[in-house]
């Protein structure tokens, strides 16, 4: 065998002063009650993160209905402006006030207009 050499380490336990252990002791709480919060934090942003998300989603959804309603409507008043031009549409009576001679005039300017043949100009 070789030669072997042992070492011998002495270690002192020494008391600390009850001030530093209790200031250690108050920081390491102080650290553990960040660490609470930061989780806490944390989780929190996650949900509102996905919350905005959500919410993101819900207008994009609402936006595009909102878009097919209003064209929905300005469909049927396109209809209603053929029977009715330059009327006034009253929801809360269900009527249209609308001058019949400017119909009668659309008409009759519709009716010239295909009357007359078209003249093809070339430059």
């Amino acid at each position: 065998m070789a030669n072997e050499q042992k070492q011998q380490i002495e270690l002192v336990t020494v008391e600390v002063e009850k001030d530093t252990i209790e200031q250690i002791r108050e920081a390491n709480s102080e650290i553990q009650q960040m660490l609470n919060t930061f989780g806490q934090i944390y989780i929190r942003r996650k949900e509102l993160e996905e919350e905005l998300s959500n919410l993101e989603s819900a207008m994009e959804k609402n936006e595009e209905a909102f878009k097919d309603k209003n064209k929905e409507i300005q469909n049927i008043i396109v209809e209603l402006e053929k029977d009715y031009p330059r009327g006034q549409l009253d929801l809360q009576n269900g009527t249209v006030t609308y001058n019949p001679a400017i119909k009668e005039q659309i008409e009759k300017e519709a009716a010239q207009s295909q009357a007359q043949p078209m003249e093809v100009v070339k430059e």
